[in-house]
């Protein structure tokens, strides 16, 4: 193979990689505006239509002393468990991270609940999947306590 065409070749793919490569800062821009969406149709609209509306059908959601919930079903049932007028939940991503069809975001929680005069703080980091729609979809959730952020 000529020089010439090696070096047409090699160029070629090299500005094709370039040019196919999502730009990920945009990538992040899109996760945090989406996760944030998320926390507000929650506080809207409700936690069970946000939690089911966001989530991926194969979404993973550890939780803290029991087996973790696996896909949109099992979700559904475990929403169903506690009235959304009793549970306010509410978050804020902090940080987040992207490359292709993947990334994450992490921040902070805080729960009240109706009738308990107490607050419970925590972190979270929530693994999110852009699926050929466009839209970003949560296939893994989870969180922990933590005492009162600064």
């Amino acid at each position: 193979m000529p020089k010439r065409l090696l070096f047409f070749f090699l160029l070629l793919i090299l500005t094709a990689c370039h040019y196919n490569r999502p730009d990920e800062e945009l990538l992040v821009k899109e996760l945090i505006k989406t996760d944030r969406d998320f926390n507000q149709m929650s506080m809207e609209k409700g936690r069970k239509q946000a939690f089911l509306f966001y989530a991926a059908d194969s979404v993973i959601m550890p939780a803290e002393g029991k087996l973790p919930l696996y896909g949109k079903q099992a979700l559904e049932k475990q929403l169903e468990s506690a009235p959304d007028e009793k549970i306010h939940l509410r978050w804020r991503p902090v940080r987040a991270e992207a490359s292709g069809n993947q990334g994450y975001t992490f921040g902070y929680w805080q729960l009240r609940i109706t009738g308990i005069d107490t607050v419970e703080y925590g972190t979270y980091v929530t693994v999110w999947k852009k699926f050929p729609d466009g839209r970003w979809k949560y296939i893994l959730d989870c969180g922990q306590s933590t005492p009162k952020p600064d």
